[in-house]
């Protein structure tokens, strides 16, 4: 698994580049707006996201790891996978979908290649429980760890109550400075659960 790959361009296409680290070559598959924003031979620092499945592995790669946040959160909504979660961040920057959410304007999300009325309606109405997360992406890279621990958080009470746990409960199985020590929601709830020896 990898968080970042740091090394050269040495070509790029819309869809993919080629990273140099270290004389290995890594294909990264990237989105339209990396693509425009970075040049063959020079030296990147890449976010990574590890897509793994059966029949794939692939290496999805971002200049900010805030971008990565909001692709993992793409990936949550239903019906939305790898190609279509690239193809709404090539086409919308981060503050422009958080505000397409924020005022459920699907209308101009739809603009999105292949994905059409009822997949924009299904973003926009999955992602609107989370828009303290993306006001967090849109604000400042700065604010990585923030937007990190706000979606972490979210998916946690989500997953805790779909356990049969209330937001009382939930509260006080859990401190905000418990929650800044998870890096992913899998430990989070690992870790909760380790608590009460579920």
């Amino acid at each position: 698994m990898y968080e970042y790959l740091r090394g050269k361009v040495e070509y790029k296409k819309p869809d993919y580049l080629a990273l140099d680290v270290n004389g290995v070559g890594y294909k990264v598959n990237i989105s339209l707006r990396t693509y425009d924003f970075i040049n063959a031979g020079e030296e990147v620092k890449l976010y990574i996201y590890n897509y793994i499945k059966e029949d794939a592995f692939k290496l999805i790669g971002f200049l900010e790891e805030r971008e990565r946040n909001l692709f993992e959160m793409l990936l949550g909504v239903k019906g939305i996978g790898v190609s279509l979660a690239l193809s709404v961040m090539s086409t919308f920057d981060i503050d422009t979908i958080r505000d397409l959410v924020a005022t459920d304007d699907y209308n101009n999300l739809k603009r999105v290649p292949k994905l059409g009325e009822k997949k924009s309606q299904q973003l926009i109405l999955d992602l609107k429980s989370k828009l303290k997360t993306l006001d967090a992406l849109s604000i400042d890279t700065r604010n990585d760890d923030a937007a990190r621990h706000l979606m972490i958080e979210e998916e946690l009470i989500s997953a805790l109550e779909g356990l049969g746990y209330s937001k009382k409960e939930i509260n006080t199985l859990i401190t905000r400075e418990e929650l800044k020590s998870f890096k992913t929601i899998e430990e989070a709830i690992k870790g909760v659960l380790k608590k009460v020896n579920y």
